[in-house]
């Protein structure tokens, strides 16, 4: 009998989906009902004191006003607070529980008799599944923006894997704003991750699912690679790209940087061209003394930089990436200025080794003695960047053009490898319509000189978020918070995604002639990137339905303290900045300058000459100690005759052998060499002192009592045989 054709296993089949269907009815009920509420409890706050009437729609399709006091219908218990007087009226009455706060005060309530025939609402009742909440708020007295409608975190039930990152952080505020922390093995939503992902995580990815890096940002994240870079597009542009110290990359570039220096008396800092936290760096005024062969990158030392207090800083300025086509580049208003720990003189062959005075890394300043940690904004080792306003607006300073001078150094840094970026991209996620698929935090490194021009140190793709002061956690929780509501992945819809990507592998598999479902790429052009700004861009670009459309109102919805300088907001820097894309038109990203192809021509023939040579010399050491060993062994041998009768005497030998003859004499003289030994070994007491021995440690065996007992009854007794008697 087939069991799935029986009876009882359908009923059980109907069973299990009538309950799946009553959960999910009651569970899409609560949601809607707690959302309904969020919404009308958001719309607007009270001034203390005075009742404040708020606007909502009402399950039943009605307009309600209402001040925050509920009582479920019906219920008997007894509220901690105190019962209000029984009243005709269908004014609700406020009730106090101090300030900022709402009270919730269920009660039975007549809905239809709190309704006005005029104009057909509840005045202070709203009605939800059946019940009817009174609403009362006192105590709120600063205003909230209102609440924008549309999808949230906890609606979409996003998910967030952060098993790859070091930081506890992040998973307390994903968790705090309704994110589901989950292995990296489940289907989420977000992966944060430390280091950069390999190719096979990029190619599984759903179209639903971000993750926190962008394949190919190591393009300006390794200092080699950010210095080529820029290197580059400063021959295309010599004008615009001054924004880097003069830098070039040994051993490749070492003839110019020497002749750089024989020129120009300048102090020279030297980094591993891989390397982080201040790890491997020094100062140097003479280039000779490195090695031609070391990989080093060599930057001219900014020597008159900007100070506070005597002290020479850098700026930390958190930028995030959510697209790379087209290019959307967001900056975090705020930041952190590292200071170093020794007040700055210029640099001297006597001071060049004082890392604590010329590096402003927080790793390398947090061992001195003299580093300090401060509450106040205006003084520690470590400040925020709206400490640093501050202090720029009391010296005269115009704030406002030094940040577009900083926001013009980052675009042009992410500029200069936008066509990797671009490229890896598509080719990773060719699929990904929905939303982008990456975004990136990237700190920035700026030093600012005295002219208060600031310069591209180095760009790191995971920042700390290390939050060891109190500055840290001001600083990089808000950012994360920040971070994460801006970035798009609520409008994904999982499980719709997930039915389209069955749906399509079922067409590729059966080769049916379905509907298809088409996946649109939103791209840019070169020459014309998408420069739109807020809802004014999205509305010139298309419909609703547009994702990328979406994502733009999205983030310019949920911009928190971000500011947005990639598209900007003037149409003369979107023209001024139109001209950095068709670089790729003009060189491409892979070529080489034309000193670089010289240079690589020089290396491949010395190289090949070098191996030639040693292969010659090689093949005449070889055939050298072939002819000098077998001549050595042609000489070391006796002739041929005697080594044919040594041959056949030892075969004999060995075919007949008979022991040696031993003579009396030798016989006698090994007799008394063995009485020798025996009467020395009796002088000296030798037997005594190891039966001694091994009876004190306990390895005495039964053999060694049979053999010596009186030595064995001496020991037992406490004498000491070691000495004679």
């Amino acid at each position: 009998m087939n069991l799935k054709n029986s009876k009882f296993y359908k009923r059980i089949q109907e069973l299990r989906h009538f309950s799946k269907e009553k959960l999910r009815k009651d569970r899409e009920q609560r949601a809607r009902v707690k959302r309904e509420i969020d919404m009308a409890l958001s719309e607007r706050r009270c001034n203390a004191g005075s009742e404040t009437e708020w606007s909502t729609t009402s399950p039943l399709g009605k307009t309600s006003n209402y001040a925050l006091t509920t009582r479920r219908r019906g219920n008997t218990k007894k509220s901690k607070y105190p019962k209000r007087a029984k009243n005709k009226s269908p004014e609700p009455a406020l009730i106090k529980a101090g300030n900022n706060s709402m009270v919730y005060d269920f009660g039975d309530y007549d809905c239809d008799a709190a309704r006005t025939d005029d104009d057909h609402k509840i005045n202070g009742i709203i009605q939800l599944n059946n019940m009817c909440y009174r609403v009362a708020c006192t105590g709120l007295t600063d205003p909230v923006p209102p609440h924008d409608e549309g999808p949230s975190i906890s609606d979409c039930k996003s998910m967030i894997c952060v098993s790859n990152s070091r930081y506890a952080m992040i998973g307390r505020i994903s968790k705090s704003l309704g994110f589901k922390l989950v292995k990296e093995s489940k289907l989420w939503n977000i992966l944060w991750s430390d280091s950069f992902p390999g190719v096979e995580l990029f190619k599984n990815m759903k179209r639903f699912q971000q993750i926190n890096h962008f394949p190919g940002m190591i393009e300006i994240c390794r200092k080699d690679l950010l210095s080529r870079n820029l290197n580059r597009m400063l021959k295309l542009y010599p004008h615009d790209y001054k924004i880097f110290p003069k830098t070039w990359m040994l051993p490749a570039d070492y003839g110019d940087a020497v002749n750089y220096a024989l020129n120009h008396k300048r102090t020279f800092i030297l980094k591993p061209d891989s390397g982080a936290q201040g790890r491997g760096i020094w100062l140097t005024n003479d280039l000779k003394t490195i090695g031609a062969n070391e990989r080093l990158i060599c930057q001219t030392y900014v020597h008159r930089p900007l100070l506070i207090d005597g002290y020479k800083f850098d700026l930390r300025v958190y930028t995030l990436i959510t697209s790379v086509d087209p290019l959307r580049i967001f900056v975090y208003n705020e930041g952190l200025a590292r200071f170093a720990t020794n007040k700055y003189v210029e640099p001297t062959p006597g001071n060049a080794n004082d890392l604590y005075m010329h590096l402003t890394n927080y790793s390398v300043n947090k061992r001195n003695s003299h580093y300090e940690l401060c509450d106040n904004d205006d003084c520690g080792s470590k400040r925020k960047l709206s400490a640093i306003n501050n202090w720029m607006r009391r010296h005269n300073y115009d704030v406002d053009e030094f940040w577009a001078n900083v926001d013009d150094v980052i675009i042009k840094t992410v500029l200069s490898a936008w066509p990797v970026l671009k490229h890896n991209y598509h080719a990773c996620f060719p699929s990904h319509d929905k939303i982008q698929a990456c975004f990136e935090i990237l700190g920035f490194d700026v030093l600012v000189d005295w002219k208060l021009k600031p310069y591209i140190l180095e760009v790191n793709h995971s920042p700390s978020f290390h939050t060891n002061e109190q500055v840290d956690r001001e600083v990089k929780r808000p950012l994360i918070r920040d971070t994460l509501t801006l970035v798009s992945t609520v409008l994904a819809d999982k499980k719709q995604i997930m039915r389209e990507d069955r749906k399509r592998v079922k067409q590729r598999l059966l080769k049916t002639k379905g509907e298809s479902i088409p996946v649109q790429r939103p791209k840019a052009t070169p020459s014309a990137p998408r420069a739109e700004g807020g809802a004014t861009g999205a509305d010139n670009r298309g419909a609703d339905g547009d994702p990328l459309a979406q994502q733009i109102a999205w983030e310019e919805g949920h911009l928190g303290n971000f500011r947005r300088i990639m598209p900007p907001h003037d149409s003369q820097k979107v023209n001024y900045y139109c001209k950095f894309y068709g670089q790729t038109n003009q060189v491409s990203i892979f070529a080489e300058t034309a000193a670089s192809k010289k240079r690589e021509d020089l290396a491949r023939k010395m190289r090949l000459q070098i191996e030639e040579k040693k292969a010659k010399q090689q093949e005449m050491l070889n055939g050298r100690a072939r002819r000098e060993e077998r001549i050595r062994k042609r000489h070391s041998l006796p002739p041929r005759s005697e080594r044919e009768k040594n041959r056949i005497r030892l075969y004999r030998l060995q075919e007949n052998w008979t022991p040696g003859f031993i003579s009396e004499a030798e016989e006698r003289l090994r007799n008394t060499w063995m009485q020798m030994r025996t009467e020395a070994i009796k002088s000296l007491r030798i037997t005594e002192h190891v039966y001694s021995g091994l009876h004190s440690s306990g390895h005495l065996t039964n053999t060694d009592i049979v053999i010596y007992p009186h030595l064995y009854q001496n020991l037992e007794n406490g004498f000491d045989i070691r000495i004679e008697a």
